[in-house]
């Protein structure tokens, strides 16, 4: 035990709220076994589902190393898809009109439920 800490009995009971997303209700304490975390089924459920949702799929224009490979400033562009933490980089060395132009093409290849031809 640290010096500083409070002293609790172990009969007292203490406040929880759901761990539910939004959720501000109080958990009523069991005497035994795991303490909940949500005050039911619905906020387990909500929560759970809110953190497995897929994460939407962007593409990105950023400006790439112009000096590890030598190019120009004006053609060191890439285009990248990301999900979340995870991504791919598509082309890289491109000018920026150019870069851009992918994107688009790729964001409307992405979103878009119909075909269609270049």
């Amino acid at each position: 035990m640290r010096p500083n800490s409070p002293i609790t009995l172990r009969n007292d009971i203490a406040v929880v709220t759901c761990a539910g997303p939004g959720c501000a209700n109080t958990i009523a304490p069991h005497r035994v076994g795991r303490p909940a975390r949500y005050c039911s089924t619905a906020c387990r459920v909500r929560h759970h589902r809110q953190r497995t949702a897929p994460k939407p799929i962007t593409v990105e224009v950023d400006m790439g190393s112009a000096t590890s490979r030598g190019r120009p400033p004006e053609r060191a562009w890439l285009v990248r898809i990301r999900r979340g933490d995870s991504y791919v980089i598509v082309n890289t060395g491109l000018r920026r009109p150019h870069a851009d132009r992918l994107a688009q093409q790729l964001t409307h290849l992405l979103t878009n439920k119909t075909s269609q031809t270049p």
